[in-house]
């Protein structure tokens, strides 16, 4: 039976959370017809994601030979965590005024969820409800496109494979962060919450590249 088409930026997204989990290595070569039958979509759907990836220099196109996942550069990860830091503390300027006392609880749920995977889940859960939180946030701003850049500009920063932090000190240090943004959005104060988010993003071991010794 023949597959449905896929939308492209879905189906890379998908490839690359596959990516980012750990499923493809650094420098591996992707075999489409793999991909065809592990994301259910057709040869020209992968052929046209794994090019939007491409753009992304989040695989490498190599003539005659296909595709690969690409090796993080780490400038160039350096470089696009300050664009990051950017968008991100715009869309939770403009969320601000959007946060009532409902929105608040709900974000300090998502703040507890983050607390109990740092002590007793695993990597993926830690990961999940990190993104969780920071998603539920934006979410709230009116400004979809802002929101859609954000976050689209955190998936090609992020570092893969899934293990983020390094240390636990450093998992604690994160759930500090969001407890940090969730007092400065309860005060009301914007310059505290472009801080703190500003702060929560560049600081988080997470977010650095390690040198390679």
């Amino acid at each position: 039976m023949a597959r449905p088409p896929r939308p492209r930026r879905a189906l890379a997204a998908e490839i690359a959370a596959a990516i980012r989990g750990g499923a493809y290595r650094a420098g591996e070569w992707l075999r489409q017809v793999d991909l065809e039958e592990r994301f259910g979509a057709t040869r020209f759907d992968i052929r046209a994601a794994l090019a939007e990836l491409a753009l992304r220099q989040t695989v490498e196109h190599v003539p005659n030979r296909g595709f690969r996942v690409a090796t993080p550069d780490r400038q160039r990860i350096r470089d696009m965590l300050a664009v990051r830091a950017l968008l991100e503390v715009e869309a939770a300027l403009t969320a601000l005024p959007q946060l009532d006392a409902a929105a608040l609880r709900l974000l300090e749920a998502k703040a507890d969820a983050f607390d109990r995977a740092v002590a007793e889940g695993t990597p993926a859960s830690q990961s999940a409800t990190n993104l969780d939180f920071h998603d539920t946030l934006y979410g709230f701003s009116p400004n979809r496109a802002l929101v859609e850049v954000a976050t689209e500009t955190r998936d090609r920063a992020r570092l893969w494979p899934l293990v983020l932090w390094p240390s636990m000190q450093s998992l604690r240090r994160s759930a500090e962060g969001h407890r940090e943004i969730l007092a400065a959005l309860r005060a009301g104060d914007a310059a505290r919450v472009a801080a703190s988010v500003r702060s929560h993003i560049l600081g988080s071991a997470a977010n650095q590249p390690v040198e390679e010794g």
